[in-house]
């Protein structure tokens, strides 16, 4: 820790390194400035957004693509705490605190240095172990090191060899814990049924974990090979030019856009799974389904680009303090839509409307066959939350 806080604030350059070789360098002068090595292999491209070429790219703040896990709200100001003595961490110093350990394929090295991280965690521990002890452990261990964005607390967390044997043949390097916030009771349980009905629809997921006592909801990464390689990602705020500050700003069908220029020739599909992820937040009554909630994976930027499973689903409409709307607009209007305006934004976007209408009946048989299962699942005995959701999803 003493060598981190003697680089406190001092980190003006920094080395960007992709799975696919050296990319280039950041450096902070007056603006952040990135540049390409001559010798960065064609596939090394740090984003979709920024092709490679020997001219400069300048900008007033941190480019999308680098400041898209800059750390938000709880952990955000965790990390502040941390260092207040020493002033407001910069974006630099928080890269190379990141490192490797955060959402998608670029890595951050000072003079080919990465900051090292500690050994890690048992899955068995995340999901047996009393919740409230536990993750303050992990936020002390890891929350400087986490280059995770999002207001909900949360943190990264490597895991060790020491996985129990039925979960021996899993491809988990580090794994997703997000916790229960002073603002929002029971987000966990929340989000834990909202993605078992994704599930249980047949949509794509990512493996995910409740822990005993509901306190804690556990996400496999979704931006990882089964060979641990990493992938790249990048949020629809980083394709659309925006910043995270605007990632409520938008529509759905803008989204759709941005899905059919960067999947190419595969949008036709790409854009029935962005049917399914609008479908499914919009049924469960999801208001939080901005910019930075869908995403495109790839291997490398000269690689098929398709979308990110499903992730970040909860039931806001629970929640009186939230305004019961829309993260961003569809049909020009950020009411929830009705069935039939959902199937005429399939449509819009290539979906028959048998498909459509499909689609949403299996949301519709999922959502029942979780809520029954879940109704006999203790961790759910002691309140009515389900029957909070199901009052906000039938309204």
């Amino acid at each position: 820790m003493n060598e981190l806080l003697a680089l406190f604030n001092q980190i003006r350059r920094l080395d960007i390194i992709t799975p696919q070789g050296q990319a280039g360098i950041l450096a902070k002068e007056s603006n952040f400035v990135f540049n390409y090595h001559q010798s960065a292999p064609v596939d090394a491209a740090v984003s979709l957004v920024m092709p490679i070429r020997q001219q400069s790219y300048y900008s007033g703040e941190l480019m999308g693509v680098f400041s898209m896990n800059r750390p938000e709200g709880y952990l955000r100001y965790l990390i502040e705490e941390r260092l207040k003595r020493l002033g407001a961490p910069s974006d630099m110093f928080l890269l190379y605190l990141a490192g490797s350990h955060q959402i998608g394929r670029l890595s951050y090295a000072l003079e080919g240095k990465v900051a090292t991280k500690d050994q890690g965690e048992t899955l068995h521990t995340l999901i047996h172990s009393p919740s409230v002890a536990l993750f303050e452990h992990l936020l002390d261990k890891y929350a400087l090191t986490s280059g995770i964005s999002g207001v909900q607390p949360k943190t990264l967390v490597p895991l060790n060899a020491g996985l129990p044997a039925s979960h021996s043949a899993l491809p988990l390097e580090t794994v997703i814990v997000k916790a229960e916030g002073a603002d929002f009771s029971c987000v966990a349980r929340n989000e834990y049924l909202c993605l078992s009905v994704a599930k249980e629809a047949g949509f794509h997921v990512p493996d995910f974990w409740l822990s005993d006592d509901g306190l804690l909801l556990i996400l496999s990464r979704f931006d990882r090979k089964s060979d641990g390689t990493p992938l790249g990602f990048e949020d629809m705020a980083v394709l659309t030019g925006r910043n995270t500050a605007r990632k409520y700003e938008g529509s759905y069908e803008m989204i759709a856009k941005a899905v059919t220029i960067f999947t190419g020739e595969h949008s036709q599909i790409e854009l029935q799974r962005l049917f399914e992820r609008v479908a499914i937040s919009c049924k469960l009554k999801d208001g939080d389904a901005h910019l930075k909630n869908v995403g495109l994976l790839y291997e490398h930027p000269l690689a098929p680009r398709y979308l990110a499973p499903i992730y970040d689903v909860v039931c806001t409409n629970i929640y009186p303090e939230l305004d019961g709307q829309l993260a961003l607009k569809l049909n020009q209007r950020k009411r929830f839509p009705t069935d039939a305006e959902l199937i005429t934004y399939g449509v819009r976007l290539g979906v028959e409307a048998s498909t459509a209408q499909t689609v949403l009946t299996r949301i519709d048989a999922a959502f029942e066959v979780v809520c029954q299962r879940l109704a006999q699942d203790e961790r759910y005995h002691d309140d009515d939350l389900i029957e909070r959701i199901k009052k906000a999803v039938y309204a």
